[in-house]
């Protein structure tokens, strides 16, 4: 019986593989087709004309083509060039939708001829919504997500989708079904996750915004990996209806859509033409906030400024930390009032936030399938569409490793990893993350959203207390990783950015500078010194994935955060840090990828 059982298994297993196999082929080739199809024009080297295009504001742009200066058909020239540009170098895309998207563009409207890209897990009429899964290819959904119908009404160029990895949860943009989008700095290193391929796509300038979503940090990990701009909203302001998840349904942490622009000045732009279209009109899900301008320059008041340089778990490696300082110190120049925030407990907040990640814990496997390798990857939210042969991110394999350990097993690993840690206290604070990681009740969960909810309530009150209008921090503790690190870095790395979603506080990132080789080296003895001794060991195996040689001239951000719906304000606090950095004769200057 368990022979036939086994073989049966066995052979499911297998059959499987290989239709995920060939979904994943067939898919690669008709996304190669539709390119084939697009050239030569779109191959063409650029024009003067495409250049100057290029190099419009989204407000320069929508004037010129709603004056009639220019139109749709050329800007899509110029940044379809782009586009194809950017998938031969990152591999960044996932479907193309050029002549469609210029179809359906309409003048005299607040984005009339905009490029916006999609990421892959917002619906778009007629086309595939995959979240990077094989099994959700080739089903062409029948219906557009709010945003892509506000958009469309709006006058923008809907022309492409971007890559994600399987299943969201990564800092590496990467699947079975699409391949591997690399960073274009530097194509050893990852474009950052899930809105990787949006993010690789605005540094090469093939679209201006990016419509992204962020549950953990994806669209402000990104940005910082690929020198652009993104912010986090809070749950209600943006159109969430017909985006997707995973895991799908969770209200405690919501998911979050978003905009990442190539520029801060087109961010800011797009966000006031967003809201001005009345967003609540297209989308249950937002609440009816109008567009509030926030002007520190004509008030007169410099906004002040809380900095969290660690938040005690992840400590930010040398060039992170000195990405921070530059701009503290350019704040400080102009006169800004930075103090260190004085912050209520990170730790507690990081808790609860993965707790609510592994609420429902996963199904028991059988001892056959868990021998054939197949039902242990799809007996959970998060992996539920994954085809047998596929497989998640590094970092989700070890999340999900952790929680499919029995209770007392992950508790006693815990206790072990107090008792034996030296110094004493070194991993207290890892291991009370890993140990609640495990399956939660109705009513355990409810009294953790009250838990959260007063946490909400503390962190608020800090706001207050200290007087200070902004949070600043790091956007990661990492510059951008080599690729097939991820897993090394862990899930637990994001928590810089995570904590900020279990509040729902409106958190930014801008670029500030890049890796210096000589300036953000770790010493060459840095396992014996002293603050090595004192890291946890999910910050050792992360500081393991530090090399500031070999991650020479790439990107760093800090992350600007606000409170709840005060997103007019943290843009306006990007733009306080960037005026300070160019003030101070440290702006950042991107590069221009060809």
């Amino acid at each position: 019986m368990l022979g036939a059982s086994l073989h049966y298994a066995l052979a499911t297993y297998v059959a499987s593989r290989q239709i995920a196999s060939d979904v994943s082929a067939k898919k690669q080739q008709d996304r190669a087709e539709k390119i084939a199809r697009l050239t030569p024009k779109y191959s063409a080297p650029l024009t003067e004309e495409d250049q100057r295009i290029l190099g419009l504001s989204l407000t320069q742009l929508v004037g010129e083509c709603n004056d009639g200066a220019i139109n749709p058909s050329s800007i899509l020239s110029a940044h379809g060039k782009k586009c194809l540009a950017a998938q031969e170098s990152t591999n960044c895309l996932t479907d193309f939708m050029f002549e469609e998207g210029l179809s359906k563009v309409t003048t005299n409207r607040p984005l009339s001829g905009v490029p916006v890209s999609i990421k892959d897990c917002f619906d778009v009429e007629g086309h595939d919504t995959t979240l990077g899964f094989s099994s959700k290819a080739n089903q062409p959904v029948p219906s557009s997500a709010s945003i892509v119908q506000l958009l469309q009404d709006a006058g923008a160029l809907i022309h492409v989708k971007t890559a994600v990895p399987t299943g969201m949860f990564s800092f590496e943009t990467k699947s079975d079904l699409f391949g591997e989008t690399s960073n274009p700095y530097n194509p050893k290193f990852a474009a950052g996750a899930s809105t990787g391929g949006g993010a690789a796509l605005l540094a090469y300038h093939g679209s201006k915004i990016e419509i992204a979503s962020d549950i953990g940090g994806s669209v402000r990990f990104p940005p910082a990996y690929c020198g652009v701009y993104g912010m986090k909203a809070s749950w209600g302001r943006f159109p969430a209806h017909g985006s997707h998840a995973a895991p799908g349904g969770m209200e405690s942490i919501q998911t979050i859509p978003s905009p990442m622009a190539k520029t801060l000045e087109d961010l800011i732009s797009f966000w006031e033409r967003v809201v001005g279209m009345k967003p609540w009109e297209y989308d249950h899900t937002c609440v009816p906030i109008p567009w509030r301008p926030v002007d520190f320059v004509l008030t007169g008041k410099k906004p002040k400024w809380g900095v969290i340089w660690d938040d005690g778990i992840m400590p930010a490696t040398p060039a992170c930390e000195r990405g921070l300082k530059s701009a503290v110190e350019s704040l400080r120049k102009l006169g800004h009032e930075v103090i260190d925030f004085q912050p209520p407990s990170i730790l507690e907040v990081l808790k609860t936030g993965f707790q609510f990640l592994s609420a429902d814990g996963g199904a028991c496997t059988t001892f056959i399938t868990s021998i054939c390798l197949m039902a242990i990857l799809s007996a959970d939210t998060i992996a539920a569409p994954l085809s047998p042969s596929e497989s998640l991110s590094d970092p989700m394999m070890e999340f999900r490793r952790i929680l499919k350990m029995p209770l007392f097993a992950k508790r006693l690993m815990a206790s072990l990893l107090r008792m034996l840690s030296r110094p004493a206290g070194r991993n207290d604070a890892f291991a009370a993350l890993s140990e609640v990681l495990h399956p939660m009740s109705v009513a355990e969960e409810r009294a953790l959203v009250l838990k959260r909810e007063e946490q909400k309530a503390a962190w608020t009150k800090a706001f207050k207390d200290q007087g200070v209008d902004f949070i600043l921090t790091i956007a990661h503790p990492l510059p951008p990783v080599l690729r097939g690190k991820s897993g090394t870095a862990t899930l637990l790395s994001a928590s810089s950015a995570f904590l900020f979603n279990v509040l729902d506080f409106t958190a930014g990132v801008v670029p500030v500078t890049f890796v210096d080789r000589w300036l953000d080296a770790l010493p060459d003895n840095f396992q014996e010194t002293e603050a090595y001794g004192k890291l946890n060991d999910a910050a050792r195996n992360m500081f393991s994935c530090y090399d500031a040689v070999a991650m020479d001239g790439l990107p760093i951000a800090v992350q600007v955060v606000g409170r709840r719906f005060e997103e007019e304000k943290v843009l306006e606090g990007m733009k306080a840090i960037e005026t300070a950095l160019k003030e101070t004769d440290k702006a950042f200057v991107q590069r221009e990828f060809y």
